[in-house]
């Protein structure tokens, strides 16, 4: 405003002096008109721009003075703030003193924790170091199953036939041991229970033996299956393997098809499936096609002895095993596995002499001499087994196996009073007893020849959605003087020691992998023969035509 008033007395003065110089002009000379009105017309528009910035100068006043009120408001927020944080760090402060004590406590117990933990990890790698060490392991089995059996037109004693019927509920379970010390010994060891629901004690039968000691159901007892240990000497460049104890001949090396797991031996199924104490040599050989040699000795002990260590007055001869196998591959077919085995039972003795023994005295016949042979002769088997999972890329397992039996009875027979102790010789209350005592036959006179004929493919379903199923089906069928020594096999008719055909689908469903599976499946038996003691070693084979089904659901652990 100031600057406005200056302006404006200025122009007054201007003015002025420019009409004194108008007079004087017009008084001395004349002054040129337009000249005068473009001075006055710039002076008029430096006024405008000054009115202009003062203009600006007042808003810029306007704007500080809005900030300064700003400014106030928050010095005073800030003021009052302060005021509170005081307080509030008077209270921190002695809050801070407590938890530095805390801290302290927590300290010491965290120190106490690390000294802890230490301790247990020192111990937590020597026991692993110990594991790595020796390899140690163990592996679960449990098999929980419903089997469904139906027997017609079953030949009786009497020449008389009738149908049978039973059902029945089973747990199997296997329990394995291994330990590798070094790399030169491992030790293996396999404690197995098969028990029928509800029973509580072992049945007394004339089936239940040393070969079949826990493969047959009976109580909750644990029984040892397998416990042996295997040596591969590194000095002979681990090309040998000596196994000796309770051998693992049972089980069959085939079953793994049908009950999805790992095969529990290498032996052929038509040749051996019992429980057996011996030793066995394997030697190895770098060859594409034969890749080792098993040498096999095992004894069956007299289950009558009365002395362990020495003879038995009426004890008889052991029974001895010898197994020669040769395994190998065929060159043409990449990861087959091919066996080739012989087998000699030798030495067999008399079976049934207790029972022969109780009934004379039963009986009371009289008897003035009752001798029995030491041995009854010898059997040999030839066994061939070929197999390969995914045959040529298909997702189809194959197998097929063959198998010749010959049986050489020594001609000896049982004595009673002098005489030959037979069926036909004997007193009727004897003669179903004594068709059993001979060795594939009524008198132990003849040798006998007996072929059998196993194969079976398994499916592999592709499936992610249904985890992978496998679909089976097994054909079997036996001659009329086949011997199957299948004693320890876990299904209830032991269908590989038919004399006759087999047929048996199954459905294999996992649950959760390599861990929990639903087995079920389907036999059917047409039976030609009858099998006779022993899977069929002791006895003369009858003509029958029994027929045997059976249906099972089986639930399976495996960890």
């Amino acid at each position: 405003m100031l600057l406005f008033k200056r302006f404006l007395w200025f122009g007054m003065i201007i003015c002025f002096v420019c009409f004194s110089k108008v007079s004087v002009a017009e008084e001395n000379q004349t002054v040129p008109i337009d000249q005068i009105q473009k001075q006055i017309t710039e002076l008029n528009d430096q006024i405008k721009a000054q009115k202009k910035e003062s203009d600006k100068l007042k808003k810029t006043v306007r704007d500080q003075q809005t900030q300064i009120k700003t400014l106030k408001k928050n010095v005073s927020r800030v003021y009052k703030q302060t005021i509170e944080d005081t307080g509030q760090i008077e209270e921190q402060q002695q809050t801070s003193g407590e938890l530095k004590q805390t801290v302290a406590e927590q300290q010491e117990q965290i120190d106490s924790l690390q000294s802890n933990l230490a301790f247990v990890y020192k111990q937590t790698i020597k026991d692993t170091g110990m594991i790595e060490k020796y390899k140690l392991g163990n592996e679960v089995y449990f098999q929980s199953s419903y089997y469904d059996l139906q027997r017609d037109d079953v030949l009786l004693g009497n020449g008389s036939v009738r149908d049978e019927y039973e059902n029945a509920f089973v747990n199997y379970f296997d329990l394995k041991f291994s330990a590798e010390p070094t790399d030169e010994v491992k030790f293996n060891a396999t404690l197995t229970m098969y028990k029928l629901w509800g029973s509580w004690n072992s049945p007394e039968s004339i089936g239940l033996a040393d070969f079949n000691y826990s493969s047959k159901p009976s109580d909750s007892g644990v029984k040892v299956k397998r416990v042996y240990v295997d040596y591969r000497p590194e000095w002979l460049g681990y090309h040998v393997n000596m196994t000796f104890g309770r051998l693992p001949t049972s089980d069959g090396y085939l079953t793994r098809y049908r009950y999805n797991r790992p095969s529990q031996t290498s032996y052929p199924d038509l040749a051996f499936n019992a429980e057996s104490d011996g030793v066995a040599l394997t030697c190895y050989f770098n060859n594409q096609i034969a890749k080792s040699l098993n040498l096999v000795y095992a004894r069956s002990e007299d289950d009558t002895d009365m002395y362990q260590f020495k003879s038995d007055p009426e004890g008889l001869s052991d029974i001895d095993f010898y197994v020669a196998q040769l395994n190998s591959k065929l060159p043409f077919l990449d990861d087959s596995l091919f066996a080739i085995q012989w087998l000699r039972v030798d030495n067999i003795r008399v079976t049934g002499d207790d029972i022969i023994r109780d009934l004379i005295r039963y009986y009371e016949i009289p008897v003035i001499d009752l001798t029995f042979p030491k041995e009854l002769g010898y059997v040999d088997k030839l066994t061939l087994q070929f197999d390969k999972d995914r045959i040529y890329d298909w997702p189809i397992d194959f197998f097929a196996s063959v198998a010749w039996t010959w049986s050489e009875p020594n001609q000896e027979q049982i004595m009673l009073n002098g005489q030959p102790l037979n069926s036909s010789t004997v007193p009727p209350e004897l003669a179903p007893y004594a068709k059993y005592l001979y060795l594939l036959s009524p008198d132990n006179q003849d040798s006998h020849s007996g072929w059998a004929f196993y194969t079976g493919l398994r499916y592999n379903i592709e499936s992610e959605r249904f985890r992978n199923p496998k679909i089976g089906l097994e054909y079997f069928d036996g001659s009329e003087y086949w011997v199957g020594l299948n004693i320890a096999a876990l299904d209830p008719y032991q269908k590989l020691n038919t004399r006759g055909s087999v047929w048996e689908i199954y459905w294999v469903q996992p649950c959760v992998e390599n861990m929990l599976q639903f087995r079920t499946g389907y036999q059917y038996i047409d039976r030609d023969y009858t099998e006779s003691l022993m899977s069929g070693l002791y006895g003369n084979p009858e003509k029958t035509d029994e027929e045997d089904k059976l249906f099972y659901l089986s639930f399976e652990f495996m960890f």
